[in-house]
């Protein structure tokens, strides 16, 4: 899939969220923490929100993985970062749900955690690309020169 095509379905996505997140008034919950929401009765009670939580989650997840695409190799410094953003985006929605301040909506906040869970898989993925590439790169035998040949 080519790469323009990946952002427009990227923006799509976003903008879909959006456009349903108008119709739908904003959820009023008291959770201690991000992962409170998948409970079963708490999905089932919101399953508009949920699909658009779900449907944000997926953006914000695809999106790092988009820019990355556009560096080639480096698989062990891709995996880092998307290990750091993977945890920041945890805490930042722990930390925005257990002190209620509200900076940004409980939906969003809520997709920052689903997309920091995944991101966790293709940040460890990255990570052993680049592993076994160092460990290829150290187990095969260096290229030589070719012999120079013999004098008589």
């Amino acid at each position: 899939m080519k790469k323009e095509y990946l952002f427009i379905f990227i923006a799509g996505l976003f903008l879909l969220a959006y456009v349903l997140e108008a119709v739908v008034n904003p959820l009023n919950l008291n959770l201690a923490t991000p992962y409170d929401y998948l409970s079963p009765a708490l999905l089932a009670r919101y399953p508009f929100t949920t699909a658009i939580i779900l449907i944000r989650a997926f953006a914000i997840f695809a999106t790092p993985i988009w820019l990355f695409s556009f560096l080639s190799g480096n698989h062990s410094l891709k995996g880092v970062v998307l290990l750091l953003v993977a945890g920041l985006a945890q805490l930042y929605a722990i930390q925005e749900i257990a002190t209620g301040a509200q900076v940004i909506p409980l939906e969003w906040s809520l997709s920052l955690s689903l997309a920091g869970l995944g991101l966790l898989l293709p940040s460890v993925l990255q990570l052993l690309i680049g592993l076994a590439k160092k460990t290829k790169q150290k187990l095969s035998p260096a290229k030589l020169s070719p012999p120079a040949p013999e004098e008589n």
